[in-house]
């Protein structure tokens, strides 16, 4: 299922007066909240390190982040794309509820993280304001931020440069689809040689690794490396490409009644 289909069961629920867009311009405070899957919370830490990572990341000049847990969930599955494609997570998010348990959406991002696998692509998916990832196994496995990315020189604690491990893939997809509620598109990512290596940040991610990549550059015109024999290995910043495009949004959610009020 494309996004057009997704957005198009969104859609269908919004005709019960749930949940609207809204525009905030300038946004000022982002609001970000994350969800955890029954399976996802069986693992200790999980929504303590997600929000560690999103608060150092996700926090600019241009905006504050206010990032908050909205709870365990019961989903009926673990996919992290499918609970999103299969229009559930959206869905929940627009009647307020998931069986017995409220869900109050953010208004600005509202992510769920599911214990899905994270070896067969898509393994999350992003839409405006809505997000899904797998992975909550890996993310437990985590070190602490300033423990994984200060342990480097100068340069990679201010590229936020991390190797490729499947737990380090796992943090940036998140911020990947994150990026996507956020409004960003794949080529607002970027690739860059840093010694003997190629890194790829959130938006491009491993794209940046495949000599079949449909991507060239990014879309304020930077050139991709060619990957070559390179190494690889992941940035968890995003580009200034992104950041430029993120200062521009002016999006949001808000619940209604079912008069449309």
């Amino acid at each position: 299922m494309n996004r057009r289909h997704v957005l198009g069961a969104i859609g269908s629920v919004g005709s019960l007066g749930t949940l609207a867009y809204a525009t905030r311009d300038p946004v000022r405070t982002l609001e970000f909240r994350l969800w955890l899957s029954e399976e996802a919370a069986a693992y200790d830490g999980v929504a303590e390190r997600v929000l560690e990572y999103v608060e150092e990341l996700m926090t600019f000049e241009f905006w504050s982040l206010e990032a908050s847990f909205g709870g365990v969930l019961s989903v009926s599955t673990e996919d992290g794309a499918r609970v999103t494609t299969g229009g559930e997570w959206p869905l929940a998010l627009a009647s307020g509820t998931v069986g017995s348990s409220d869900v109050e959406p953010a208004g600005d991002v509202n992510l769920i993280v599911t214990d899905g696998q994270m070896k067969r692509a898509p393994t999350g998916y992003g839409l405006p304001h809505v997000a899904s990832v797998g992975g909550a196994r890996h993310i437990a496995d985590l070190e602490p931020f300033d423990k994984l990315v200060g342990s480097g020189p100068e340069g990679d604690v201010q590229r936020r440069i991390v190797p490729l491990q499947t737990r380090t893939r796992t943090i940036q997809i998140l911020l990947h689809e994150v990026g996507h509620a956020l409004g960003l598109h794949h080529d607002h990512g970027v690739a860059f040689r840093y010694g003997d290596a190629i890194v790829s940040t959130p938006m491009l991610s491993t794209y940046a690794f495949s000599s079949n990549s449909p991507y060239d550059r990014s879309r304020c015109g930077t050139s991709y490396p060619d990957p070559g024999d390179l190494s690889r290995q992941l940035s968890l910043a995003f580009s200034t490409c992104a950041r430029r495009e993120l200062t521009s949004y002016s999006g949001g959610v808000r619940l209604r009644n079912s008069s449309g009020r």
